[in-house]
């Protein structure tokens, strides 16, 4: 494990204008600035004397302009190429922004790079990575790290998906500090007792010029925090060996021990959403309560895969979306998959009296370079990331390319929101095919069985690019990524038909309430995921959207009155709420299904760590065709002369009869490329 004395967490002098010797690899170099574009910017500025020290007055104190840099949620997509599809994709990569973050650097000297965690997971790269058997290479994204002299980073929830021993072997080619504060390999009597996972801060310690171009040592503060529901997402890798801590309660514990360490900048890479101000005992989404805390300077955010400042986040207690502020300190959000680039300017005045060397007297948040950029002597160099990882894309591409079988029809998600679809279909066959067979001859085999699947890449923040589209033929290793994105493994549960109803009440608070009569009102709640929408092929049922949702997108009870789910049936016959069945799903929905009351938490009869995607493969190889149209077994309730609108995808032309009983009608396409249509309920 990483768990290492805190005593060891300072980060070695760097001048921040200079390549680092000790990081091979860095492409830094000291360019110099010609001009300032912009007067408001906190960039150097060249003076010819000084009329208070000429007459006599108290020089004025040093001001240092420091610029922070952060990525998000990359998501292992380090090139502009879509594994998924096979085809180049041009907007969303680390490729792509690698020189924006030259750029930024080149601008402002005194400047820093960082990542804030879900680097190692999401796409087929990093499937075919964490699969490859005795490896010696770096992983790809540590060695893209590398190139681009990251300063330091933070993991996030998705870092833990393919296991611990895979986790250490990556982080251990890093050269760069990897921080966070509240994952634990042993609980101490408080979180600063704790024996962390990896160090729960460190203290980069770097020259830097001040705007007359004198030298000061700067001791940057870094610390990270992930969320804390890890524990029980990615409990079948994780139980016993991983405990975290609230992240409100390990920064109270922390932060201070990093400021008396010396620290002059407090910086937070918090893989948390914006949430509220207040602090909520566990929370997810925490970026927000976290930078009201006294010590913190700066705050770069994640998780949620939006971009921040911007309108994607709503103005509430504490959060300007505007001006880039919460807490009323700088803060960004950088999208995801190498979306946006983030920049915080800090500005740091020499203290005058106090404990603290450094104050920061003014911050500025924003995402990518200014419309109005800095006049530079030479255009930055920007490293070779496509070279640097060609030989780990070539594998994967080959891996990607492998036939596993064959389809009869098309596998696509544009509608899998809204009809029964033929890509869940098989998902959840496969599932339960897995599960009959291992239960087969214990006493749960005479247990009705079921699988539920839901659709990972059914667009919403993803983009409208974001859609399984398989057609009819060969299907290829690449394919079981695109249909089954996460690593998830299984996990098998006995509840009763009460239960059952339950869980399609969280499914069905995917959808908004609609009233009778309404005219194209929203379909779906962008707040909820569509990895949340399970479908249970084998039962039939309605859905009623007249009523409200039962539940939130976080999961709690909200209208205990409301019943959504109509007609639940099984075989033609009524399904007794107290009756027993069996249940196939994954590890992160089985988590949630654990938090559940007593009365309705199912138990687990099996879990033995098989991988979605590897049972999907075995299944299509022993079937050797697969697929078929999607069977009818769920709808909406119908509402007559009530319509709602949708937004789907590229390619959605093509696959209308899957929701021909609803009589779609095209209403438009958005700037973002999202196809809206008009649905008759």
């Amino acid at each position: 494990m990483f768990a290492i004395s805190v005593a060891r967490f300072d980060a070695p002098d760097r001048r921040l204008s200079k390549p680092s010797a000790s990081l091979a690899g860095r492409q830094r170099r000291n360019v110099r600035v010609k001009s300032v574009a912009d007067p408001g910017s906190f960039l150097p500025e060249t003076l010819s004397f000084d009329p208070d020290t000429l007459s006599g007055k108290p020089a004025p104190a040093p001001q240092i302009a420091l610029r922070l840099i952060a990525t998000s949620d990359l998501h292992a997509c380090i090139l502009p190429y879509d594994y998924c599809t096979n085809r180049p994709v041009a907007g969303r990569s680390l490729s792509d922004i690698s020189r924006q973050i030259a750029i930024a650097r080149a601008e402002m000297p005194n400047s820093l790079l960082f990542d804030n965690g879900d680097f190692l997971q999401g796409n087929p790269l990093a499937d075919y990575v964490a699969a490859a058997n005795r490896r010696r290479r770096a992983h790809p994204v540590i060695t893209a790290f590398n190139l681009l002299g990251y300063d330091a980073v933070t993991l996030g929830n998705h870092e833990f998906n393919y296991g611990l021993s895979f986790l250490q072997r990556t982080l251990a080619d890093a050269r760069f500090p990897v921080v966070s504060a509240n994952i634990a390999t042993k609980l101490g009597k408080s979180p600063s007792r704790d024996q962390t996972f990896v160090p729960p801060f460190a203290i980069l310690k770097r020259s830097v010029s001040d705007h007359d171009g004198k030298r000061h040592k700067l001791r940057i503060g870094v610390i990270g925090f992930a969320p804390p529901q890890i524990e029980v997402w990615d409990r079948d890798h994780l139980e016993g060996k991983i405990h975290m801590r609230d992240i409100i309660a390990s920064a109270r514990a922390w932060l201070p021990r990093l400021r008396a360490r010396g620290a002059d900048v407090i910086v937070v890479l918090a893989h948390s959403g914006i949430g509220p101000l207040d602090p909520e005992d566990g929370m997810e989404n925490a970026a927000t309560a976290l930078a009201a805390l006294p010590e913190v300077d700066a705050v770069i955010a994640g998780h949620c895969h939006l971009a921040f400042p911007g309108p994607a986040i709503q103005v509430r207690a504490g959060v300007d979306p505007v001006r880039g502020l919460l807490a009323g300190k700088p803060a960004v959000m950088p999208g995801h998959s190498g979306s946006h680039v983030g920049v915080i300017d800090l500005h740091l005045t020499r203290a005058t009296k106090g404990s603290r060397r450094w104050l920061v007297t003014a911050g500025e948040a924003r995402l990518g370079l200014r419309a109005t950029s800095v006049a530079l002597a030479a255009p930055p160099t920007v490293p070779p990331l496509r070279q640097a990882i060609a030989q780990d894309h070539r594998a994967a591409l080959a891996w990607s390319r492998r036939i596993v079988g064959q389809g009869r029809v098309g596998l696509a998600t544009h509608f899998a929101t809204t009809a029964p679809n033929a890509a869940m279909d098989l998902i959840a066959a496969a599932k339960a095919d897995y599960a009959r067979a291992a239960l087969a001859g214990t006493r749960w085999a005479d247990l009705p069985l079921l699988a539920a699947a839901a659709p990972f890449r059914a667009g919403g923040r993803g983009g409208a690019g974001n859609f399984t589209d398989i057609p009819a033929g060969p299907i290829r290793m690449r394919n079981l990524s695109d249909l089954y994105i996460f690593p998830n493994t299984l996990v098998t549960l006995a509840l009763t038909g009460a239960d059952l109803a339950i869980w399609l009440e969280h499914s069905a608070a995917l959808f908004r309430q609609i009233l009778p009569g309404e005219t194209d009102a929203a379909l779906h709640d962008v707040a909820v995921p569509s990895f949340t929408f399970d479908v249970i092929p084998g039962l039939s049922y309605a859905i009623d959207l007249s009523q409200p949702p039962r539940f939130d997108p976080e999961g709690r009870l909200i209208n205990p009155q409301a019943n959504r789910i109509v007609g639940l049936s099984l075989g033609g016959r009524q399904i007794d709420p107290k009756e027993r069945l069996l249940l196939v799903t994954n590890n992160h929905r089985a988590s949630r299904a654990a938090t559940a009351p007593v009365e309705h938490r199912p138990e687990v009869v099996l879990a033995d760590g098989a991988r979605s995607q590897t049972v999907l493969a075995n299944y299509i190889r022993r079937q050797g065709v697969v697929g078929a149209p999607p069977s009818p077994n769920w709808h909406f309730l119908p509402m007559p002369g009530t319509t709602v609108r949708i937004a789907t995808g590229i390619g959605a032309e093509a696959h209308l009869s899957d929701i021909a009983a609803l009589r779609p009608e095209p209403i438009s396409r958005d700037a973002e490329g999202f196809l809206h249509y008009r649905l008759h309920l």
